[in-house]
């Protein structure tokens, strides 16, 4: 029996924030949990960096839940969280890279900018960022940052998104994440590549599940409008924008089997990639990890780090 497509999952996924798309999986035997809900403040009291691995130069990692592996239950495996799996893959030569991973689950634009969701010494994300480059100037690899989704979060009212809230949640995305765009540039030095991270859309599930038609349409749109946000804002700052898209194969409806069903192939890679399918949750699975860590490693190199 599928659980419904509530607006419970909606909310999960606006929350935030490709391989094996076509594989086929077993559906779960029983009926999935109730939708995961964000990260509590508590889930994340503090921000822990990662152990940095390997002689090379660093690796900072900034963001929300997806950076700092976020799983159902709400434990972060920072190690095998797409950060780290992407310094391991640009670190196979040479000395490798090291990494440092701050992200924070739960953070939005301002909160990355004020602190109060995350304990740092340096009082929020973005000063632990500037503080971080600060002291290993001349020694920074490349820095990631996935940010933005948790805007959206206070748009799910009842059963529908409020689109005049969406559209001041992308305002405020786009406010705000140029600004920090901008000091992490001017903290890292011209000659540091600061990669940023699209968001793919976990509501194309909406299909396999059986409901939320409706809120896939309203959700489709607030997550292209986030891109698409991120991407100017990448732009302007002169950061790398990182889009999922490809990887996620969300324009691809040929069919493919999932659960023993035909399905969409861009919902069968949502479907592996994420928990959205098994678990009500739109964190990444190992193989989404794996995945994003790829994109970003392939978009790493070829800007020269290694």
């Amino acid at each position: 029996m599928r659980r419904p497509f509530t607006v419970s999952v909606l909310a999960a996924a606006l929350l935030l924030a490709g391989c094996g798309a076509g594989a086929e999986q077993t559906a779960p035997s029983s009926p999935a949990p109730a939708p995961s809900s964000a990260p509590s403040a508590s889930a994340s009291a503090s921000a822990s960096p990662s152990p940095s691995a390997g002689a090379g130069p660093l690796y900072l990692a900034l963001g929300d839940s997806l950076a700092a592996g976020y799983q159902p239950g709400g434990t972060e495996l920072r190690d095998s969280a797409y950060p780290a799996l992407a310094a391991a893959r640009l670190g196979r030569s040479g000395d490798g890279v090291g990494i440092e991973n701050i992200a924070c689950s739960g953070e939005t634009t301002a909160s990355f900018l004020e602190g109060g969701r995350c304990d740092y010494a340096a009082g929020s994300q973005m000063a632990q960022a500037e503080k971080v480059l600060k002291e290993h100037a001349g020694d920074v690899a490349m820095v990631s940052i996935d940010l933005g989704g948790n805007d959206l979060l206070r748009c799910i009212k009842g059963r529908t998104v409020d689109a005049a809230c969406v559209t001041e949640g992308l305002g405020t995305v786009g406010k705000n994440l140029p600004a920090i765009l901008t000091r992490l540039r001017a903290a890292a030095g011209p000659e540091v590549p600061v990669f940023v991270l699209g968001y793919y859309n976990p509501f194309l599930a909406a299909s396999y599940l059986g409901e939320g038609q409706d809120q896939l349409a309203a959700a489709t749109k607030g997550f292209t409008g986030l891109d698409a946000t991120i991407a100017r804002a990448a732009k302007s700052a002169e950061a790398v924008y990182v889009p999922l898209t490809a990887a996620f194969k969300l324009a691809d409806t040929t069919p493919t089997t999932y659960g023993g069903r035909q399905v969409p192939t861009n919902v069968a890679q949502v479907c592996t990639l994420t928990y959205i399918c098994t678990a009500f949750d739109i964190h990444l699975t190992d193989e989404g990890a794996a995945v994003v860590a790829r994109v970003l490693a392939e978009a790493a190199t070829k800007a020269g780090v290694s």
